[in-house]
Parts: structure tokens; sequence; C-alpha cells
């Protein structure tokens, strides 16, 4: 069995999500592939100093490379898990300082062309996803997830229930009135009966997988003329939570975060307002 198969073996054990199993797999791929066309590298699977030296210089490479902060950071991890499987400790390399901005999310306009896209769609499931996905802030893999008895639509009450977040934890999300009346159309219009049957399904009866979900996404977004994902929509769900004011811990129970830097990061400035900052001053000249 090869490197790679066994480690792909350890993966399938691993309390990971598809999603993060594929990311993993892919990024220590390519440091393997790298691995091999390095002379004399065959002691970086079973030397410390040896795997220190040329974790370090393969984080180098991706630098060079053109690779962002948190893609060489996400391919770090992946090599650190990677040699926790075949019993070494992980590499001393240190990570990437990311950018201080906050994440990138739709600005007011392409909210009101993405809005109107959603609200113009025949598909009711399709609306229902995007309007979850922009009002609740839930991650794709959580959407995906999601069964009919998840969600709690009543005149007493109105929120969805994440049984299994990240780090498998659970978390209950209100939904406000514009959402509750989306998927209180989609309910009424698919009569789904069965309370533990999945919420989102296929043509073919099937849960609606990530990508199907990601797609439907992307289309409403180039029906908005807007680059958009199904990451970007939390983003600015969380985004707007913040700028509104609600408090920080209060946003993180409803993002599912574990530390409070991560929501936090909402509060930072965009690129955008950086810009507008320098150009104030030809203004001010």
């Amino acid at each position: 069995m090869s490197q790679l198969d066994s480690y792909r073996d350890h993966l399938s054990r691993l309390p990971l999500s598809l999603h993060t199993r594929r990311n993993y797999l892919t990024r220590v791929k390519s440091f393997l592939d790298w691995i091999s066309n390095v002379p004399e590298a065959s002691s970086v699977l079973s030397d410390a100093v040896e795997r220190d030296f040329l974790v370090r210089e393969y984080k180098q490479h991706l630098l060079q490379s053109g690779s962002k902060s948190h893609t060489v950071n996400g391919a770090l991890c992946a090599i650190d898990n990677f040699y926790l499987s075949i019993g070494l400790a992980p590499a001393q390399a240190k990570r990437q300082e990311l950018p201080k901005l906050a994440p990138r999310a739709l600005d007011a306009e392409e909210l009101r062309r993405f809005l109107k896209a959603i609200m113009q769609s025949d598909s009711l499931r399709n609306r229902a996803v995007a309007a979850i996905m922009l009002h609740c802030g839930l991650r794709i893999s959580e959407v995906a997830a999601l069964n009919v008895c998840d969600v709690a639509l009543s005149a007493r009450k109105r929120e969805l229930t994440v049984r299994c977040g990240k780090n498998s934890k659970r978390r209950t999300v209100p939904i406000n009135k514009d959402c509750g009346e989306v998927l209180q159309q989609y309910l009424n219009s698919e009569k789904l009966t069965d309370s533990n049957s999945p919420l989102f399904v296929s043509r073919k009866g099937f849960r609606l997988s990530q990508p199907a979900i990601d797609h439907l996404v992307r289309q409403f977004g180039r029906d908005a003329g807007v680059e958009v994902s199904s990451h970007r929509l939390r983003h600015t769900c969380l985004t707007r939570l913040v700028r509104a004011g609600i408090d920080i811990v209060a946003v993180a129970e409803i993002a599912g975060h574990s530390r409070l830097e991560t929501t936090r990061r909402y509060s930072l400035p965009t690129e955008t307002v950086m810009i507008a900052a320098m150009e104030k001053l030809n203004q001010a000249s």
C-alpha cells in the first residue's frame, strides 16, 4: 500500500466531513509529489530534523508559487495530520500571519441584486437554501445535513437546529421573518410529512449534496451578476450582524464559533474600506 493510500485509509477513520477529508488528501498528495522530486528526501518521513527542514522548504515553495497565506496554512494543517498518521509529531513550521481584514461579504448593491435573483427563482427549494445561508449564516455542510425536524416555524418561535456543526457542536439559530416566509412556502409546497427526512432533496429524492448546494448558490450569483459562493453568503450574514451592533458573543453563538477571535474578524475593515480611506488623502490635499 502506498503512503497516500495509507493516509486515505487513516482519514476514513477520523470524524471529519467529506469536504475536509478531500482537502487534506489533496494537500498531502501535493506534498508527497513534491517530496518525490527532492533529491535524497526519503528520510523526511522518518527523521524529525529532515521533516522540519523540508516542510519549511515546502512552505517557501508554496509562497513562491503564489499561494495565499490561508492556502499555505491549510497545507501545513494537512501535513501535520499526515505526520500524526505515521507516528511522528507535527513539523516545526510557523504558520503564515493572515491579513487583518474582514472576510469578504456582499456589499449593499450586490446584496440587493442577489436577493432579487433569489425571489425571481421558480424553485422554492433553491430559494429556501439561499435564504438559510444568507439569513442564518449556516455552513454549507450544516445546510446539507438539515432534516425536516430541524425547522421550527410557529407563532411562538422560528428557529433552526444544527445537530452536528463544526467540532460536533449543537446549536440553535433563530430564523428572521424574511427567511421564515420563504421556508414556510417551501414546506407548504413539498408537504414533507416525515420529520426525519432530509429538508432539501435532489430531483431523484436523495439528500441535496454540498456540491449541488454550492452550484445553485453560484447560479443565483451569475443571475445577479455577483461573484458569490456559499461561504461568502455566510460571511455576509455574520458581517451584517456585527455591523448592526449585535453583541459579539451572540454572533459567535449563531455562527457556531468556538473562539471569539474568529468572530471578531467580522468587525475588521474590508479592503474596500481601506482603499476608500486612502483615497480621502487626495480629497484632503
